[in-house]
């Protein structure tokens, strides 16, 4: 190896394929998760603020998510009529 690639390895710098296949790696289901949590956990990976930044990505789209599912579950809810066979609108004399 030239001494410039030792040196810029040697800086935690990654190469361009390096990051390529960890997109790669990042898209495919299952996969992801299992890679964030190696990168994430190993101190000495170029990786790591990468895997928790998407670790924090992630909480937030899913709490994001979460409040949106219960927004449109109380105005579906909402919608729902009222099917109490004991009310009624009319009146019979």
């Amino acid at each position: 190896m030239e001494p410039q690639q030792l040196d810029r390895q040697s800086n935690g710098q990654m190469r361009i394929m390096q990051w390529v296949w960890t997109i790669v790696l990042t898209g495919i289901p299952i996969v992801n998760i299992i890679m964030l949590i190696i990168w994430a956990a190993d101190r000495a990976n170029p990786r790591r603020n990468y895997a928790i930044a998407t670790f924090i990505v992630m909480a937030a789209v899913i709490v994001i998510y979460f409040i949106f599912f219960i927004i449109f579950m109380i105005i579906g809810v909402s919608l729902i009529p009222d099917t109490d066979p004991t009310y009624s609108d009319t009146y019979y004399y």
